[in-house]
């Protein structure tokens, strides 16, 4: 049976990753040339897939790199080992050799062999220091890269990603702390994404905050329509699939142009499709109606967690996606009070991640939660 092409809810490389040209060579340039970037990205655009191609391609090139993600980082303690076990990791391979650097490096830091039940060797480290001295560590293991760069004549690359996440750890501090070191970097060159827009601008673009102009924004948009056309007949021709330009129209519609939704719907019509070799609208209604129905029970549960007034904010914008929500028409017409009830419903919601706001429009995180409201709530 054929490998189904169409991948979501992980990272994906070579082939089977979208396109994205341009933005995996202005990140190689970039980054490559010592430049730091903040990445901001909406939930489901294939930001993590990019930054690990680009990471890739950097390594190729000879650079150290290492992708950190904070969304896994709970506690200031977990920040530091898990940095410094990464770094280290960055750097070389072998445990013994490992083991050894670790000692070197972060002579603070204690690495114990762990022997797997493959048998294989691996290392975990431990902070050896009180809670209270975590901190005072940091500036430390945060000046690691650029000493192993200088050392080793060879250019670090660090990933951030979910850097808003560093807010939940004591973030002003360590945001001064970091940029205190970042600044005098000359050897690493530092990527920090993220999917909350807002947090992230306030971030750069405020001269209080300590990330103020320490690189340059990059906003990851959605892939070009005809590019990814051209990627969706290439995955489907494995089959061989047939698919017509209104197919993939409609794909795109439905999908809203978000990689994540696209290939997630898609992975399910090769699924229903692959016998047949060809795909028919009412496939794809089809295939939309299977995938509403086994999230079923995730969206009720969603929806009754909501207020009464979110309930019918959702249904109005479900409906009406890109309506002005706070004109007097569309208030009165979905009996939605006031904008004020309004304004307070849109930072629940987003405080939810149910929604965001792309430009001025009222987008769903989950494009078949709101097909789900269409068929079910209206």
């Amino acid at each position: 049976m054929k490998r189904n092409p169409f991948f979501f809810g992980e990272v994906v490389t070579g082939e089977n990753f979208t396109n994205r040209v341009d933005e995996i060579n202005r990140l190689i340039t970039d980054l490559g040339g010592g430049h730091n970037i903040f990445l901001i990205s909406p939930r489901r655009y294939g930001k993590t897939s990019l930054i690990i191609n680009v990471l890739e391609h950097l390594k190729k090139e000879g650079l150290f790199t290492f992708y950190f993600d904070l969304y896994k980082v709970a506690s200031l303690r977990e920040l530091l080992e898990a940095y410094a076990k990464g770094v280290a990791r960055s750097c070389t391979t072998r445990v013994e050799r490992f083991s050894e650097f670790i000692k070197d490096i972060f002579p603070k830091i204690r690495p114990k062999i762990i022997i797997g039940s493959d048998g294989a060797p691996s290392i975990e480290i431990d902070i050896q220091l009180k809670d209270a001295d975590l901190l005072d560590s940091l500036e430390e293991v945060l000046n690691v890269p650029e000493k192993i760069a200088r050392k080793r004549k060879k250019n670090f690359v660090i990933v951030f990603d979910e850097f808003q996440e560093i807010l939940n750890l004591d973030g002003e501090r360590i945001e001064k702390m970091m940029r205190a070191c970042f600044q005098h970097h000359h050897k690493v060159a530092y990527l920090f994404a993220g999917s909350k827009k807002h947090v992230i601008y306030s971030m750069v673009s405020d001269p209080n905050r300590a990330f103020y102009k320490l690189g340059d924004i990059m906003n990851l948009q959605k892939i070009e329509p005809i590019e990814m056309k051209v990627f969706l007949r290439k995955q489907f021709a494995k089959g061989p699939i047939q698919v017509t330009e209104n197919i993939l129209d409609y794909v795109l519609e439905i999908g809203e142009n978000v990689p994540y939704n696209v290939q997630y719907l898609c992975h399910h019509l090769w699924n229903w499709c692959l016998e047949a070799k060809k795909i028919e609208k009412q496939d794809l209604m089809k295939v939309l109606d299977n995938i509403i129905a086994e999230q079923s029970a995730n969206y009720i549960a969603l929806w009754d967690a909501l207020s009464l007034h979110q309930r019918l904010f959702l249904k109005a914008v479900s409906k009406y996606q890109n309506k002005p929500v706070f004109s007097k028409d569309f208030i009165r017409e979905h009996d939605l009070s006031t904008p004020g009830s309004i304004q307070k419903s849109i930072a629940l919601l987003k405080k939810k991640n149910i929604i965001d706001i792309d430009v001025r429009n009222i987008r769903f995180n989950d494009v078949f939660f709101k097909e789900w409201i269409k068929k079910k709530m209206l």
